[in-house]
Parts: structure tokens; sequence; C-alpha cells
């Protein structure tokens, strides 16, 4: 896990709390320790790769501290120096653990709270110590750290991108120890237990069903089976291991279209980044307001709530993305909204709303500074979005993604080329008719459940235009919709 948002998240905690350093660290369920996220060091960036994972159990003065902030949920505060894999951290130290935490979503449901974390902060600017107002920064901020920590944590299997509360099936995910990690108010229901987390899977399962299912897995098969639960009703239960080995078991009551399972876990994925980035920005401000606005404070304010705006206006999009394929998937035609707006404006738009994924590409736009076209500037937002989105998956870190806008005969058109892994040319004409459809290599490269391009490729015929997709195999891509510049 390796994210450019936790990075300028912690240029803004250094910031707002005045401190010289600082550490974010991700808590693994799997073997209790403690990973590097970002480190920074003064204006000085730490290599994460030379520092070693903690283990909060060993003996050593660092981890006693780490401890005691996890057994008790508290604050540590060391006034001498600490060593970290060869750092020394200057005093004070503030050290206090990342809780993530959500309030039930159903009736009966329990409050959900786990450490994800541990954030950092030493060597206070022009004091001996964190005062009180840090303190509470710190708690308000590290909230906000432990929002982002799942999101990434969530991203690195896209198969439980529903957060396991946001999914109409049961989730549960098991770790190597065979104890239960998490799990949501289906799964309990399905088991009939009033709590999972924390237990060993022997103690709850009905008949040595889920075991079944995990030698499957673990022996290299695909665990899938019909789950009797303890009240005599039939599920569908599938099993998939993780990157670390631990196993996820969805349970269903039928068989669902793998599709829209697919399709409400990406969009709750997706709605997590917007949503993560408001709420913290919102509480940010909120404790700068508590603690009194300073003259220099005033543009960073402004910032977090530019932020705040951009992605709750990409959250509406997303939202309404999700409504419209859902007519799709019934039959219904898409209804546009046509209005007058300039589509270089919108382009810069889906550039600033997409800057945690594109800042490790080198993007270039050849536009022009302004053009009026008739459209749904939303929908046609849409088609640029998954444009761009497509072309980071599906290309490496420091290639160049290109966006072009030209005009010709009364048409634009609207093309984003990449130097990514390209396409079959057999496949070529499937990408957006065939719901589902993903070529091997596609499947190789990232994860993703091939509906947005059957949505981009409906939007575009919906305006009067065509998408035209040429490829070559391993040396990249250019999706072009070729747009009516005025709408009949």
């Amino acid at each position: 896990m390796n994210s450019t948002t936790l990075d300028r998240f912690s240029d803004k905690v250094l910031q707002i709390v005045r401190a010289n350093g600082i550490g974010i660290f991700s808590l693994s369920a799997a073997d209790n320790r403690l990973y590097p996220q970002t480190i920074k060091n003064g204006s000085l960036r730490v290599d994460l790769e030379k520092i070693d994972p903690i283990d909060i159990e060993e003996e050593s003065a660092f981890s006693a501290h780490v401890w005691r902030a996890f057994q008790h949920e508290v604050h540590q505060v060391s006034d001498e120096p600490l060593q970290l894999s060869g750092y020394e951290l200057p005093p004070p130290v503030l050290i206090l653990p990342i809780i993530w935490s959500r309030e039930p979503i159903e009736e009966g449901e329990e409050t959900m709270r786990r450490a994800v974390g541990l954030m950092m902060l030493w060597e206070k600017r022009g004091a001996r110590e964190f005062d009180a107002d840090d303190h509470n920064l710190a708690d308000t901020l590290s909230a906000q750290a432990a929002a982002l920590l799942v999101e990434e944590q969530l991203a690195e299997f896209e198969d439980i991108q529903a957060a396991f509360a946001t999914v109409p099936i049961g989730l549960m995910l098991v770790g190597l120890d065979e104890r239960i990690v998490v799990a949501n108010q289906s799964a309990r229901q399905i088991t009939g237990q009033t709590n999972l987390t924390g237990r060993l899977l022997r103690d709850i399962d009905y008949q040595g069903q889920l075991a079944r299912i995990i030698d499957e897995l673990r022996g290299g098969r695909i665990g899938q089976t019909t789950f009797v639960s303890p009240s005599g009703l039939n599920y569908i239960a599938n099993g998939q291991s993780t990157h670390d080995e631990q196993i996820i078991l969805a349970f269903s009551s039928s068989a669902i279209n793998q599709d829209a399972e697919e399709l409400v876990g990406q969009v709750a994925h997706e709605l997590r980044t917007p949503l993560t980035v408001i709420q913290g920005n919102l509480q940010t401000i909120e404790a700068l307001l508590e603690g009194g606005i300073e003259a220099d404070d005033t543009e960073l304010v402004a910032e977090f709530l530019g932020t705040a705006l951009i992605q709750s206006t990409r959250m509406y999009r997303m939202i309404d993305e999700t409504l419209n394929l859902s007519r799709i998937h019934v039959g219904k035609e898409l209804e546009l909204d046509i209005a007058e707006f300039d589509l270089v404006e919108a382009v810069n738009q889906v550039f600033l709303e997409l800057h945690d994924r594109l800042v490790r590409y080198n993007v270039v736009a050849e536009m022009p500074d302004l053009f009026t076209i008739e459209g749904d500037r939303g929908k046609i937002i849409s088609i640029i979005d998954n444009f761009l989105k497509n072309a980071a998956k599906y290309s490496n870190p420091g290639t160049t993604i290109t966006v072009r806008v030209t005009s010709e005969n009364g048409t634009v058109a609207l093309s984003v080329q990449d130097e990514g892994i390209g396409i079959p040319e057999d496949a070529i004409p499937r990408i957006g008719r065939e719901p589902g459809f993903r070529t091997d290599v596609s499947k190789g490269q990232a994860g993703g459940i091939g509906l947005g391009m059957v949505y981009t490729r409906r939007v575009i015929e919906a305006h009067g235009g065509q998408m035209e997709i040429e490829s070559e195999l391993g040396k990249g891509s250019t999706f072009t919709a070729i747009l009516p510049a005025i709408q009949h």
C-alpha cells in the first residue's frame, strides 16, 4: 500500500499541528505488525523500503509506547528520542492509535470499531511539548487517517470493495489463525450469531460447512457450495483467498447476477474516496474553527472547502451513473439533460477530481482554451472520467496519457491515448457492447467488471455520436468519443 492521498494528507497534518516529522503505519490483521505507509522527517522523504515492519510485542522502548497506545486507545508521548530502523525521532514524540469506527447501518447491528494503524508526530515546532489543542487536532486527524487507511486496504482486493457493510450479501473475512477478522450484519443473520468478529471459525461453523470451503481454497481449489443455515435456509457460499492468504466468505440467498453484485461493490468502493476526502476536510475545518483561525490558516481552509466541493460533485455524478446503469440493465433509454457548456472546462474538472490517480503519470492535454458544445454535461464528464481511469488502470506509472479535443465538420472528437497494455485486435469490437466483457490481458493487469465502457458507449450513442478504439497490443490504446457539437 503506497498512497499519494496519504502522502498529501501527511503534508497537511504537519502544517496544521506544526511538527517536523510524521509517520503513518497500517496494522496488519494477519500478523499484528505495523507497516509504514508514509514517513517524513522535516523536508526529507524517508525511503519506506528501508523501514522494517514494527512488531508491537518486541522488547523496545518504541514498541512499549505503541503497545500501550493500542491497549488503552490513548496517546503516548515520549520525551526521549526513539529509534525507528536506524532513524532517530527527535522528542517530543506523540504516538496515537488510528481507530476506525462505523455506526450501525441496520437495526440490531453493533457499532464496528477496530484499530487499523498508528500515527506518530515528532519534534513540535516552536514548543517543547504537544499541548491540549495539539492532542485534540491529532484525534480529528487520526479519524481521517483511519478512513484513508481503510480505503487503501479495501483497494488491495476488489472483491470486497463494498467494505462488508454496504453490500446486500453476507460477507466474512477469516484470518490465518482461523479467526473472523470482520463480518457484516447479513453474515451474522445467516449464521444465526449476534457477534462474529474475533471468534474462531469452528465455534460458529454449523455442521462444518465453512471449514470445507476453507480446505478447498487452501488446497488450491475453488471453494463454492450450498450452505444450510441453522434456521434451515439455503445459501450459495463462495470463498476466495486474498493477497495475504486470508479468506473472504460470501453468502447469497440465490444465484445473484454477478455483474450487478460486483457493480454494487465497485460503486461503494469508488464512492469511498470522495466521501473520505469530504468528511476529513470538513472535520479538520471544524477543528480549526474551534481552536480559532489564524490569519495564515485562511488559505488552508479555502483549499479544504474547494476540495470538498469538487469531490461532492464527483459523488453526485457517480450516483447518477449508477442509476443510469440500472436503466440500461432493464432496457430503458438514457435521459439526457441537454445544455450548452465548455467541454475544455469539463475536462479540466475531471483532471482535478482524478488528481490522486493521475499524479503518477505524465498527463498531456492538447486542447483549445475553450470549446462550446451542446450535450448532457454530467454524462459527457462520465465519458472523460471512464476514458482517463481506464488509461491509468492499464498503464504503468511514469508513462504518458494524452487527452485531445479536436473539431471537424460540426463534430468534436474527445480522445484519450495511453501507452498501456493494449487490446487484442479481435477483442476491440466487443468492448462496450458486451456487459462484463474483459480480455485475458486486462484481467491480468487490474480488477474491474467491464461495465464502465458499456455505459460510456451508451452515453456517446445517446448523443448521436460513436465510440472508436485504436489499439496495438503491448503499445497502448486510444479511445475516442465523436460527438455532434450541436444536438438537433
